[in-house]
């Protein structure tokens, strides 16, 4: 089995939310819960940017090392080890990992700390899966000379997850690995699964097509994130809807990500926003003055949107919710 998804149950319509819906976090812990084995529960965290805010001290943890990742020691990826699937800090980490995207969305982008949960097929221990995945972290063949691959981000892995063609063999490439479970946009709990078998302790290989969307991440997961303040749940096709208008953005000049994230959500919430006919030069002068691309759009939104009666209103601005 190359993946699957396994929805809580119907998320609520009422997004966006201050705080996560309590029985939308007990749905998940059950669900998370019954897709474990018996024994160990090793859940991965990524503090590129920070770790995460209450220290999990009481826990065995495995650090995800590899020659190749060039990364300050504090800054890769870690396993703590949980009991079981009843472990409290079970729940804990689906909260925290709901809550992190959920302030994600509301300020336009921000970390992804939990990675998910793995379980080896055989009981190495923790110490042989964080070496397995520590290969996985190797950035071979990238473009750029690159040596991490940050799919600890699961933003990352999900975009990778996601790709159809080509797909990358994750019951191969993950092999001796039971299963990876993280955390989707849509508040969903999606499974890799790899053979069953020693770990073969290998870079995940991708193809050039797998690492340019590796390398325009950042721009696509900040589009979907605009996108989810309008449209809930993000449909399963969101990331090939955000690719055509990200590329319409750099042709007009963009490159920043928050930048093309903004054109891409424009385009996506507004049909009548690509035809404004002084489109080009606005984002021109935007250009030049360096002003940002969500801004001007905000205070120009009037002149596509009497055309578009059918939109919803516009998204709140970051960091606030109606």
């Amino acid at each position: 089995m190359t993946g699957m998804t396994t929805p809580a149950f119907d998320a609520p319509a009422d997004w966006p939310w201050d705080a996560m819906p309590a029985d939308l976090l007990d749905a998940l812990t059950s669900s998370l819960a019954r897709q474990l084995a018996p024994g160990p529960v090793y859940l991965l965290i990524d503090p590129m940017s920070s770790d995460v805010s209450q220290p999990i001290d009481t826990y065995p943890r495995h650090p995800v090392t590899c020659a190749a990742l060039q990364s300050p020691a504090e800054q890769l990826p870690y396993l703590v080890e949980l009991r079981d699937a009843n472990d409290p800090l079970l729940a804990q980490s689906i909260a925290w990992a709901a809550e992190e995207h959920l302030r994600a969305c509301a300020n336009g982008s921000g970390p992804c700390r939990i990675a998910g949960w793995l379980q080896p097929h055989v009981p190495n221990g923790g110490a042989t899966l964080a070496r397995q995945i520590g290969a996985l972290l190797q950035a071979r063949n990238a473009p750029g000379g690159g040596h991490y691959l940050r799919l600890a981000d699961r933003r990352v892995l999900a975009l990778l997850h996601r790709l159809e063609s080509p797909a990358i063999d994750w019951p191969r490439q993950l092999k001796g690995m039971a299963h990876w479970i993280y955390l989707d946009a849509n508040f969903a709990l999606r499974m890799l699964q790899g053979q069953s078998g020693p770990a073969a302790n290998q870079p995940l290989q991708l193809n050039a097509a797998h690492w340019q969307c590796v390398i325009e991440a950042e721009a696509i997961n900040r589009s979907l994130m605009a996108w989810q303040g309008f449209r809930h749940p993000l449909p399963d096709d969101a990331v090939a809807q955000v690719m055509a208008p990200l590329a319409r953005a750099r042709r007009h000049g963009l490159h920043e990500p928050q930048d093309l994230a903004a054109y891409a959500a424009e385009a996506l919430q507004f049909s009548a926003f690509e035809q404004y006919p002084d489109l080009a030069g606005r984002i021109a002068r935007c250009l030049h003055t360096q002003q940002p691309l969500a801004d001007r759009l905000q205070a120009l939104r009037g002149r596509w949107t009497d055309s578009d009666t059918a939109s919803p209103p516009p998204p709140p601005p970051p960091g606030r919710r109606p």
